[in-house]
């Protein structure tokens, strides 16, 4: 019985300060990454299922489809590294700060002003 509970009382203190990834939903070919990475402080995923503006897009699938990007929840900092690896450190501190911050960013990039081109098409219908 002390094992088990030993067991019990360690298992969830592993988990403190580790990542949790949460992959990116499409991959590019152009660069030798193949996605973004936004590594925010957030440790809750659930805080990014909220919907993206007026869309029934969650907040998490908007970043992770449309904008080739993972996220790395309960990182140290939030910072967004692009496909060529240059790294962008975030101000935003919520989820849907965080998200527009990042579309913002990843719109003035080069392949990622094709990506937000598009988003921004299929959002209208």
């Amino acid at each position: 019985m002390k094992k088990l509970l030993l067991v019990l009382f360690f298992i969830p203190l592993m988990s403190i300060g580790q990542v949790v990834e949460l992959t990116a939903l499409r991959l590019s070919k152009n660069f030798s990454e193949p996605n973004r990475v936004l590594k925010t402080t957030i440790s809750d995923k659930s805080l990014f299922q909220q919907n993206y503006n007026n869309t029934n897009l969650t907040l998490d699938y908007v970043i992770r489809y449309h904008f080739y990007t993972s996220i790395d929840l309960n990182a140290e900092e939030n910072q967004l590294i692009s496909m060529d690896g240059t790294k962008f450190n975030l101000s935003s501190k919520n989820a849907l700060d965080l998200t527009n911050e990042v579309i913002s960013l990843v719109s003035r990039m080069y392949f990622g002003k094709k990506e937000f081109i598009e988003f921004k098409e299929l959002n209208k219908k």
